[in-house]
């Protein structure tokens, strides 16, 4: 069936598809019944409104870590290349990728070495997050460290009574490189919270243990933008997460970042209900008069949450249309009232405007990085300008 409704970005950069090539990738999105569009003007724009919160020498290291939050780690982080000092990602597999796609700059592997990972840090040039002595002895001659200090998050980090151990093993360990120590603050997605300062007076006293020319970090995206204009908190580098992908760290708004992704589909079905006749699984709505309902094949296997079953809207064209009835595996309704919407009309559950994931987040008691990150890698991005 011809595609003549579906919005298809005009300038399209590629997907991150291993599967097919650019030019396949770009005649196949007239079959799509779905696709996330990643646009990157708007992430250069989030870029410029984290470097205005912070001095000019200031080094950028984005969080790319879980795909990019959904958004794509390749892609993003080949765009992001030209502006930026290095990458953080969680697991030393996700710097192994990036490193096989050709990008140089260096690397931060927060989950700290174990055994079975070790020689990836070598092979692929990583840089390791020490939290305790144990992963120094780990690391093979040559590697590159940061060490993480906990100030309070208690997930990782170096404990103060291990800090001691950690030092004597750097002394030893004169083969190793390290170039860094950072700590992570847990409530600087709160703009009032004393603890981010509390946090950084702890780390200042204990990263004077530390080589004068190693890399300081401390800033996640609340403290870059929730405390960076009164608190000496930015060192060397910031790491950038949540705010590269247009979102606040907290509920407090930022209003200098633009969500960078889109959530389209398309109608491939609709159907006349009466009054008072019920739709989906559970019965768990009813039409208030005669209508048109409308089906998307976009579920909670592709990462749509059924706890947003009758909570949420889409957009069509100018208009928005209410989801009703349970969210099914593979499939949405929504109430067209009265408007018999042709099959193949374009649908837009998540944009950059009145669609943003963070409503999503608020409706389900969660938070925009769970929304995004959940979107399933089976679902293809596309990449505009």
């Amino acid at each position: 069936m011809a595609l003549e409704h579906l919005e298809v970005p005009k300038d399209i950069s590629f997907m991150s598809n291993p599967n097919h090539s650019n030019s396949e990738a770009n005649s196949n999105l007239a079959s799509l019944n779905q696709y996330v569009s990643i646009d990157l003007t708007n992430l250069d724009h989030n870029i410029e409104a984290v470097t205005s919160c912070i001095t000019a020498n200031t080094q950028l290291w984005p969080v790319i870590k879980d795909d990019a939050y959904g958004h794509g780690a390749i892609p993003l982080a080949k765009h992001l290349s030209p502006v930026v000092h290095g990458f953080c990602v969680v697991r030393p597999s996700e710097g192994a990728r990036l490193r096989e796609a050709g990008i140089k700059q260096p690397i931060l592997v927060f989950e700290p070495p174990n055994e079975c990972s070790i020689s990836m840090f070598s092979n692929h040039h990583l840089i390791a997050s020490v939290s305790h002595s144990r992963h120094l002895n780990l690391l093979e001659s040559g590697c590159s460290y940061h060490v993480n200090i906990d100030t309070g998050m208690r997930r990782l980090g170096a404990s103060l009574e291990e800090l001691p151990f950690i030092l004597e093993v750097i002394k030893k360990r004169t083969d190793l490189r390290g170039e860094g120590v950072y700590t992570h603050f847990y409530l600087a997605d709160d703009p009032d919270s004393p603890t981010v300062a509390q946090q950084l007076d702890q780390f200042q006293h204990l990263q004077s243990h530390f080589p004068a020319e190693w890399l300081r970090h401390t800033a996640n995206s609340g403290a870059i933008f929730h405390y960076s204009k009164h608190l000496s908190l930015l060192y060397d580098a910031v790491r950038p997460g949540i705010c590269l992908y247009g979102y606040s760290a907290g509920k407090r708004a930022i209003d200098s970042l633009f969500p960078i992704l889109s959530w389209q589909s398309r109608l491939v079905h609709h159907q006349p209900v009466k009054t008072g006749e019920s739709v989906s699984y559970g019965s768990r709505w009813r039409a208030p008069n005669d209508g048109w309902v409308g089906t998307i094949p976009v579920g909670y296997a592709h990462g749509l949450s059924r706890l947003l079953s009758n909570q949420m809207k889409v957009r069509i064209h100018d208009a928005l249309y209410e989801q009703v009835g349970s969210i099914t595996m593979d499939f949405t309704l929504i109430w067209l009232g009265e408007n018999k919407l042709p099959v193949n009309t374009s649908v837009y559950l998540l944009d950059a405007q009145r669609l943003r994931a963070n409503i999503w987040a608020q409706k389900t008691n969660t938070i925009a990085y769970e929304i995004t990150t959940n979107i399933s890698p089976t679902v293809p991005r596309v990449y505009v300008f």
